[in-house]
């Protein structure tokens, strides 16, 4: 992403406060944790199977419009907005995805935080390896930026996901691992043959400390959309309930870091989910998108 582009992103609806804030760990803490679960949130919104399963990718541009939700009266968020913009393309050797997220907090002492993020993502076609670039910026702390390749087991001797950039680190991956496509084809299979209940161990291209979930879904009937945003190739006639709780992995508390509840439609869109947090949430509906065209791969 270019620095033009980035700071045009950044430019159209925001203006960074500076300001020095008094509760930085904490602040840093929740974002850190929040980028984490949106980035997965957005990337099970555009995957779905390949071309081998009977559900097509769906190669696309979308946007999304963030609002606060619901806050308990102990929350130190008083309001978000923002709004989250990618593009997915399929590849003949797998997927790729772009994606640009702008985030403003307000909290209760009157201060407030700007998030802006951005994202490159690919995974192979066999749900095998998986590479991501990442940009970071908030009001308080310098630029982050860092870059990571993640193979699993059956691509090498070891699985590993190997940092660099602002994290130079590596974490050890193990054959039940899965990167998102691969998870997003499960539960898109789950959901059509009925399922109500699925848990895997996810990896997601946020730090080191936040790559490695622990992610348990619960799956609703099929409902018909009735939505007025209705987008010709994107949005369809019916969607799944589906609300997954993220835990870390070494977890031992019955309470998830957060939950992510969306509606999945058969095409692999999601066209609203809402990020609870347990102090506050965050809701997002998708406000446009446009198709892309697929490459030939023959």
């Amino acid at each position: 992403m270019s620095n033009k582009r980035y700071s045009e992103f950044y430019d159209t609806d925001f203006i960074q406060n500076s300001d020095t804030l008094d509760l930085a760990k904490y602040k840093k803490e929740r974002i850190s944790s929040f980028l984490g679960g949106l980035c997965f949130t957005i990337i099970f919104a555009c995957f779905v199977r390949d071309g081998t399963a009977a559900t097509s990718l769906v190669s696309h541009k979308a946007n999304y419009t963030l609002t606060m939700g619901a806050k308990s009266q102990n929350a130190l968020v008083q309001n978000v907005r923002g709004k989250i913009s990618f593009e997915l393309r399929s590849e003949c050797d797998g997927w790729y995805l772009s994606e640009d997220y702008l985030f403003q907090f307000l909290y209760e002492s009157g201060e407030e935080i700007t998030i802006l993020s951005h994202s490159d993502s690919w995974e192979d076609s066999e749900g095998q390896l998986y590479s991501f670039d990442v940009r970071e910026q908030n009001s308080y702390e310098p630029e982050s930026l860092y870059t990571g390749f993640a193979k699993l087991p059956s691509e090498s001797e070891i699985g590993e996901a190997s940092y660099a950039g602002t994290y130079d680190d590596n974490l050890l991956l193990s054959d039940d691992i899965l990167f998102p496509v691969t998870y997003t084809r499960a539960i898109i299979d789950a959901a059509e043959m009925g399922k109500k209940f699925m848990s895997k161990q996810l990896f997601v291209n946020s730090t080191p400390e936040d790559a490695l979930k622990t992610a348990s879904a619960a799956i609703g009937n099929r409902k018909p959309y009735k939505s007025d945003i209705q987008i010709e190739g994107v949005t369809t006639s019916h969607y799944w309930p589906i609300d997954i709780a993220y835990f870390k992995m070494d977890a031992t508390q019955a309470t998830p870091e957060y939950q992510i509840q969306m509606d999945l439609h058969d095409n692999g869109v999601v066209t609203n989910f809402l990020i609870d947090y347990g102090e506050f949430s965050i809701h997002a509906n998708i406000s446009d998108g446009d198709l892309l065209e697929d490459p030939d791969c023959s």
